[in-house]
């Protein structure tokens, strides 16, 4: 009698184990089919978006805003829409898959897109701005605070974003103009005069199946260790915030910028 209860316990033992392996495998698998397919975290850890971005933003980003990829492959399965200008999105970076990117889309397939000063002009007509003042904001890798002006951009299609340019116009090897290939997309970071984008690199645009999904709304904003920023990936800038929070050595969450979205001008 007492062996046949203490059969039945260590079934029951056993029995109860299996179902929590199975939840947990369970919940690893929605976990990545979201990611994968739905929503996926992303850092920001340069200053080429600000204003619009911070360097210490939390995003969420819509992996479905375009359509349903493959992860891996970024092979479209079922198409929901395309990018527009305007749109602030994520991408693997052109020149090395392995990094991810964030810019706003500038040039669809098809635009000519150039240069002539400072200002931007798309399809021969000059993108409007109106200048809003003098902006400020503290370069991390360089040390210390610099002294910007701002802008609200309008383009073509009426969507505004804020930019900001330096003071003295920046220098590039090649000014324009660039045609945009079909299934592709010229990028730009806000941070007009400090931003390694479309106008730089090695191969302009950004392919379709580049593309992982549409930036949509801050989730976390908080400074931590700002004197050492580093390439750290998700998790392990997550456990090292943790760290950093647990020994008192935040030096700033900015709680007005939790739920933002990342649509429209800046702060």
């Amino acid at each position: 009698m007492a062996a046949a209860r203490a059969k039945k316990k260590k079934e029951k033992q056993r029995g109860g184990s299996f179902e929590t392996l199975k939840a947990l495998a369970v919940a690893v698998v929605l976990a990545l089919l979201i990611r994968s397919f739905v929503i996926e975290p992303f850092k920001i850890p340069s200053g080429s978006m600000i204003p619009t971005l911070l360097v210490g933003d939390y995003l969420v980003v819509s992996k479905f805003g375009y359509g349903i990829r493959l992860p891996i492959t970024g092979m479209l399965l079922v198409p929901l829409g395309e990018p527009k200008r305007g749109d602030v999105i994520v991408f693997r970076y052109p020149d090395d898959p392995r990094q991810d990117f964030i810019k706003r889309v500038i040039g669809l397939p098809g635009d000519r897109i150039e240069l002539k000063g400072e200002r931007l002009w798309v399809n021969g007509k000059l993108v409007d701005r109106v200048p809003e003042g003098a902006y400020s904001y503290t370069d991390f890798h360089k040390g210390g605070p610099v002294e910007v002006t701002r802008y609200r951009e309008l383009n073509a299609d009426g969507v505004e974003y804020t930019i900001i340019h330096n003071r003295t116009a920046r220098v590039l090897r090649f000014r324009g103009p660039w045609i945009v290939p079909p299934g592709e997309y010229f990028m730009m970071g806000d941070n007009r005069d400090n931003s390694r984008d479309s106008r730089e690199w090695k191969d302009a645009y950004v392919s379709a199946d580049q593309i992982k999904g549409k930036a949509f709304m801050v989730h976390w904003s908080w400074v931590v260790d700002s004197s050492r920023i580093a390439g750290r990936g998700f998790v392990t800038d997550l456990l090292y915030t943790f760290y950093r929070v647990l020994t008192f050595q935040v030096e700033e969450i900015r709680w007005h910028r939790i739920g933002r979205s990342v649509g429209g001008v800046a702060d």
